[in-house]
């Protein structure tokens, strides 16, 4: 392992600490004087921090036309929107303020801007060959990573398919993590996107790709994040939490940015397409379930996650990889995560579909253990399970609060009905 030919390529200037929001207006002013600021128009407007920006941002003479149009799974259409918006006012840098959904479309104007063309000309990997608007990526939120990361992702609204540019040159120039801006997130996407993070760290740990510099950056983010992510739901005041899932976030960036990630984002990103569902919380769905599937094949590689979680280390190699996966499940029933596909609306008539997509997905290849369309099938079956024996619990609690006063001992019994919906609803 020491001895083979390993690239780290971060070409990131990241910029982090509290308050540093009121530096961005000389940062950017490094790269241009006409600013593209790509951001949605509710949170940030409401919280006032796109105002807070404006002010830096002219404070430092730089002219801002403003693009609010980004909601939660940037499409094609809209980055080809915002291109035109950028060459129209000549603008010579962009900045991306939100989450991943901004600095990703962020980096698809910055792109096409330049470049010319549609967005879905420069999907896949190096198809982006030159010189890009420079960017400049403020995340509000602690999990996509995409301040550190050559990806940006986006949906296609004529297949339904969701996909990434991947380039070097998509890279942001400046990033400015500031821990204050993510305070105004609400419990729900604080979850939602330190699931995302957790899942980009333990992705890249597993992937076949995964090196000492990437596995570095994955273990320390995981750290971070069992210190800090149950602490940061509950309370969104906590700075030292928040500045804890920041630094993570950024780490997990680092190491996908090197080494990919697996399965777990290779149905997420199908499942996203398909259904438009949020990225991170169907990459904590699916994140214990993957490394359950994986677990036999690098029990050593997930066993080293247990300290960073704090966890007893006992001689038994599998049990301590199994206390991991449990303990990730742990932090979810902590702040009420849901745990099954059911809770994104995904029916068992949509996997196929699911599974169509997913086997054409990059990120499957980098999967430790192969999964091929056979062990695809089996996964997807799995889901049906899930869904199917949630729906059973559900059920069945409305039915022993209905029928409290009679006694059916098969109707204690959740996963007898479980087997009883599979034997009626999927022959």
């Amino acid at each position: 392992m020491v001895n083979e030919s390993i690239e780290y390529y971060m070409p990131v200037n990241v910029q982090f600490g509290t308050n540093k929001l009121k530096e961005a207006g000389a940062q950017v002013a490094r790269l241009g004087k006409k600013a593209l600021l790509v951001t949605g128009n509710r949170a940030m407007k409401k919280n006032g921090i796109t105002d807070k920006l404006i002010n830096s941002l002219q404070d430092s003479s730089v002219k801002v036309t403003v693009f609010d149009d980004i909601f939660p799974n940037p499409t094609d259409v809209l980055v080809d929107k915002g291109a035109g918006i950028a060459r129209k006012y000549g603008c010579d840098v962009i900045v991306g303020l939100g989450g991943g959904s901004a600095m990703d479309a962020a980096k698809g104007i910055a792109v096409v801007a330049a470049l010319g063309r549609s967005l879905w000309d420069y999907i896949g990997e190096n198809r982006v060959t030159g010189d890009t608007i420079p960017m400049v990526a403020i995340p509000t939120t602690a999990g996509t990573g995409s301040e550190t990361t050559p990806y940006a992702v986006f949906t296609n609204t004529e297949i339904h398919r969701k996909d990434a540019v991947v380039s070097q040159y998509v890279f942001p120039r400046i990033s400015i993590v500031d821990p204050a801006v993510m305070k105004t997130m609400p419990p729900s996407v604080t979850a939602d996107t330190g699931f995302d993070a957790l899942g980009h760290a333990i992705e890249a740990f597993m992937s076949i790709l995964a090196n000492p510099f990437a596995d570095a950056c994955s273990y320390e983010s995981v750290r971070l994040i069992g210190e800090a992510l149950v602490k940061a739901v509950r309370d969104g005041n906590d700075i030292e939490a928040r500045g804890k899932m920041a630094i993570a976030s950024s780490l997990a960036g680092m190491a996908i940015a090197q080494v990919g990630v697996v399965a777990g984002h290779g149905f997420a990103m199908a499942i996203g397409g398909l259904m438009n569902t949020s990225h991170g919380r169907t990459v904590g769905i699916l994140l214990p379930h993957v490394m359950t599937y994986n677990l036999n094949t690098i029990p050593d590689k997930i066993a080293r996650l247990a300290p960073a979680f704090d966890l007893a280390v006992v001689e038994d190699l599998q049990k301590n990889a199994e206390n991991v996966i449990s303990h990730i499940k742990e932090m979810m029933r902590d702040i009420d995560f849901p745990t099954n596909l059911g809770a994104l609306g995904i029916r068992r008539i949509d996997l196929k579909k699911i599974l169509d997509d997913s086997m054409n997905q990059e990120d499957i290849n980098f999967n430790p253990r192969m999964i091929d369309r056979s062990s695809a099938e089996n996964s997807c079956a799995s889901f049906t399970f899930i869904i199917i024996h949630n729906r059973c619990c559900v059920f069945r609690s409305r039915l022993m609060n209905r029928m409290k006063s009679h006694s059916f001992t098969w109707f204690t019994d959740p996963y007898l009905l479980t087997r009883l919906f599979i034997q009626r609803y999927t022959g």
